[in-house]
């Protein structure tokens, strides 16, 4: 049996090989653009794509990147300046190649640009630390990407997304285990998108290489940087030795962790580009391959005793706990025992409830509005933030003299802080027991060549910096409290089942939890996820998301209308109430009781997953392979004219 098994393994590996040996014809005539030219991977590639004879159009941030690169190449090499953070460099660029390329279009662009810092850990940070990093490594590859995606579509070419291992897990905190989980969740939705008019999506993972990102004195410098702004209280927290020991441990460690080969990496995107048969995803070193890889479909449980094994221990600790598991009566006992033992590990609810604060935002409706009438009635002390008068007036009505409701826009920081000075005022030493991240936004949803990046940016301004923002601006109260942070996510933040940026924001908020649990985790602050399946919202309503593809195609340039056919609106509209009609749950309860759970439970769980659609479908969909979940998600999808 074992031989067997064996021989299948070597036969599957065997014609893998050969299926992925034939490379693409006429690369003379074949453009790729490739962004972050000025060092590491992205030079490298554009070294070896000109050498392999493809016309290469190297972008770099810098001159001296562009001459540098031009003295080693031939003269087919094309070099520009990017600022990727720039809609008008940008366009700038997209509209020269369009140009260049004429009417066989692009053949691949390979976003590659990207930065490391600032990052720490999340309590350092600043609402502005995070957007500055997002505005480069997730905006940037969207903005990029949209701006040529045309002219790929024309080639019938690729787009090769960098991301990496801290895109699947959330390694550390601040916000490039953020921004690299938007990266992953922005090529899943494209890949799906773009499937049918024959481009390929292709994610590229690396493990720690040794690049300007994991330069030791770049990061030691950064981690100094950080710690001189920080107030004395966080400092105290951390304890005076923090800041030299992560010094020597960066100074030690990664120079001996990180692998100097980066043609590793460099080989995959050749692949990617140049293969007719390229894999749907390289994960590329043998610490992605070995380690990383296989911690990302762990419980969380274990994923955080491993990783939380290797940080570095903080003047006020606190204590932490885990549990593990071994024929079928014996299983099925088990099982049964630990579903019976954890429901009653997790029947106590924390007391002295009247002494509480939870802060609760977007309670104008849906799930915010149920859970803070349930919690008001349980008597918490609810601070419930509404965005409209109205929400707040009807509010106030279905619950006690205790609720207290505010007005909160996510995206305005003057009204993030405004609130937070409020609450501060309110809570006083006891400090805040709970924010609930409930906010958030459904449209404009549509196929990601429909969209712009002003779209993208406008949902995850609400959905992701939104939670940012009002997360860091209670923080030190609710680690005053020891309390807890829980952030309303979503099944599209474990599987791109649609376009648009709303994937995009919720797999974003999956890897900014991931990285604070690891990071309050010795503070005794619990960071909980709510993972809702379909549930009846504003989220979900037909006429909301129909009014919005509406609008979103009527802007379209007639090329991508032709692209779709001009009967594919209709057929939207038309399959719209059928399919989200039998999805949708209309008993919010059952995520509401989920928050609620995480809220006043002594033993809270890391993640809820609240639907049997979320249970029974999306979660183990989101442990599959990528060509499994493209199948079953793209036999459900709306055909269009051009096949």
């Amino acid at each position: 049996m074992y031989l067997y098994l064996l021989g299948l393994l070597l036969f599957y590996y065997l014609y893998r090989w050969i299926r992925e040996l034939p490379r693409v014809p006429d690369k003379g005539s074949k453009y790729v653009y490739i962004t972050g030219c000025d060092s590491g991977f992205g030079n490298l590639l554009a070294r070896h794509l000109d050498k392999q004879g493809f016309r290469v159009i190297a972008s770099c941030f810098t001159e001296k990147g562009e001459e540098d690169l031009k003295k080693s190449c031939s003269g087919n090499l094309i070099t520009t300046h990017l600022d990727v953070r720039s809609k008008e460099s940008v366009a700038k660029v997209a509209a020269m190649i369009k140009d260049k390329v004429g009417q066989r279009g692009l053949w691949a662009v390979v976003n590659n640009a990207g930065v490391s810092v600032p990052s720490g850990p999340c309590d350092w940070l600043t609402i502005d630390d995070y957007k500055s990093m997002l505005e480069v490594n997730l905006n940037g590859v969207i903005a990029v990407t949209l701006s040529v995606l045309p002219l790929i579509k024309k080639a019938r070419g690729r787009v090769v997304n960098v991301a990496s291992v801290a895109g699947r897990v959330s390694i550390s905190g601040g916000p490039y285990c953020v921004s690299k989980f938007g990266v992953e969740a922005f090529n899943d939705s494209l890949r799906l998108n773009m499937a049918p008019f024959g481009v390929k999506v292709i994610c590229i993972e690396p493990g720690f290489f040794k690049t300007n990102m994991s330069d030791p004195e770049l990061l030691n410098n950064n981690f100094k940087r950080m710690w001189e702004k920080l107030p004395q209280e966080v400092k105290d927290q951390y304890g005076p030795d923090f800041l030299p020991k992560l010094m020597k441990v960066i100074s030690c460690t990664i120079p001996n962790k990180v692998d100097g080969d980066l043609m590793k990496v460099v080989s995959c995107m050749d692949h990617a580009v140049a293969a007719v048969q390229p894999r749907t995803r390289y994960s590329t070193g043998w610490d992605a391959k070995f380690f990383w890889l296989p911690l990302s479909y762990m419980p969380t449980c274990v994923g955080d005793h491993i990783i939380g094994r290797m940080a570095i221990p903080i003047a006020k600790q606190f204590n932490r706990a885990c549990f593990t598991p071994a024929m079928y009566l014996y299983l099925l006992g088990l099982l049964l025992f630990y579903y019976l033992y954890r429901w009653i590990r997790e029947l106590p609810r924390v007391p002295d409830k009247g002494s509480k604060y939870v802060y609760i935002t977007g309670c104008d409706s849906g799930f915010g509005n149920l859970l803070a009438r349930h919690l008001d009635k349980q008597g918490f002390r609810v601070i419930a933030s509404c965005f409209t008068e109205k929400g707040e007036e009807d509010l106030k009505k279905s619950c006690s003299g205790n609720l207290i409701t505010t007005h909160l826009d996510v995206r305005s920081k003057e009204s993030v802080a405004k609130v937070a000075a409020m609450i501060k005022d309110k809570v006083g030493q006891r400090g805040l027991w709970a924010v609930v991240n409930n906010a958030g936004v459904s449209v404009p949803s549509a196929p990601c060549d429909w969209l712009t990046i002003d779209d993208y940016e406008s949902m995850l301004q609400v959905n992701l910096n939104g939670v940012i923002a009002v997360t860091l601006s209670v923080l030190p109260l609710i680690k005053k409290a020891r309390g807890r942070v829980v952030n309303v996510a979503s099944v599209f933040g474990r599987v791109a089942a649609t376009g648009g940026p709303y994937i995009v924001s919720k797999y974003g908020v999956e890897g900014f939890n991931d990285s604070l649990r690891l990071n309050m985790a010795p503070f005794g602050v619990k960071v909980l996820c709510i993972e809702p399946g379909f549930f009846k919202t504003n989220v979900t309503d037909v006429a909301i998301i129909g009014k919005s593809a509406k609008s979103v195609w009527d802007r379209l340039p007639q090329d991508v209308k032709d692209d779709y056919g001009p009967e594919y609106l209709q057929k939207v509209l038309d399959i719209l109430p059928k399919k989200l009609g039998a999805l949708i749950d209309g008993d919010l309860m059952k995520v509401v009781s989920c928050m609620e759970h995480a809220v006043a439970a002594v033993r809270p769980r890391s993640r809820y997953s609240p639907g049997w659609d979320a249970k029974l479908f999306w979660l183990p969909l989101s442990y599959m392979p990528s060509c499994v979940t493209d199948y079953i998600l793209n036999r459900e999808a709306i055909p269009i004219s051009k096949q």
